[in-house]
């Protein structure tokens, strides 16, 4: 059929529109129909990370809950959103709402570190891919939390303790920073034996193991060439592979709910320049 200069193709048998392939319908075939969120809860050993002694093969089994939320609007946005409820709780009768209330900001500017690091790739074999940026969002509730955040007068070693993150005065930045990767389920690229080394190995999206990382006694130096923020104090160096717990977890909403084997994969956005010693706190 001819309309002027105009030349409309005629319709496949069945309605379908011929101009849109048997591979990659149109937008408008069921391609990326709604925007979806998902609670997940999950032992993340096993899920998001293994760990072995030295020789790479003994496999020390852990139990690491991690509890979230995801956000995938990939019908009407451009971020995946990672939250993580905290409630709060006081401990110690010399505290003060101010204190509180520093403790909250600090950890909210930590979990900002996270931003602006690394984009999602969702590939349907249907339809466009789509590329969003993930955030990462603290969120303050009285109750339904996924942690307390329980702020002390003093505390030795604050850390993630099954669902409680403990914090005082004294902890630093790059402590809150590396705390809040443990809510989303990264594990601690270093050995928990005060003599031995370890290796961590982390799940790909696809399923399959990444190459082993060394986990020293102790961290790392935090300039040593492969140090990260999950394995050295002060550095603060990402990689792809610490937003693959995000890929696996979107992933699966998207095949669930498509129907249709979507892959997920990780980028670094172009915003963000690794520092050669893992000192940038910057975008």
């Amino acid at each position: 059929m001819s309309d002027g200069n105009k030349t409309t193709p005629p319709r496949a048998a069945g309605g379908g529109n011929p101009a849109c392939g048997t591979i990659q319908p149109c937008q408008n075939n069921n391609c990326w129909p709604d925007d979806y969120d998902k609670e997940i809860s999950v032992q993340a050993y096993g899920r998001y990370m293994r760990k072995y002694a030295a020789d790479g093969t003994t496999e020390i089994t852990l139990t690491v809950t991690r509890s979230f939320k995801i956000y995938a609007p990939v019908k009407t946005g451009t971020e995946i959103s990672v939250e993580v409820r905290f409630s709060v709780e006081m401990d110690g009768v010399e505290l003060t709402d101010e204190d509180v209330a520093r403790a909250k900001t600090n950890l909210e500017t930590a979990a900002s570190t996270w931003n602006n690091k690394f984009t999602l790739v969702a590939n349907d074999p249907q339809c466009p891919s789509k590329t969003l940026k993930i955030v990462f969002k603290p969120v303050w509730v009285d109750s339904g939390q996924h942690y307390t955040f329980k702020v002390h007068t003093t505390y030795a070693r604050p850390g993630l303790t099954g669902p409680v993150m403990d914090v005082s005065g004294s902890t630093t930045a790059w402590q809150y920073a590396h705390e809040f990767g443990h809510c989303f389920g990264l594990p601690d690229e270093y050995s928990y034996s005060p003599t031995d080394a370890q290796q961590v190995k982390y799940i790909k999206p696809d399923g399959t193991l990444d190459a082993a990382i060394s986990a020293p006694p102790g961290g790392k130096s935090r300039t040593a060439a492969d140090a990260t923020i999950m394995s050295a104090i002060g550095n603060t160096t990402r990689l792809p592979r610490h937003a693959w717990a995000v890929a696996i977890e979107v992933q699966e909403l998207l095949k669930q709910k498509l129907g249709r084997d979507v892959k997920c994969s990780i980028l670094f956005t172009p915003a963000y320049i690794k520092s050669n010693v893992g000192n940038d706190w910057g975008p």
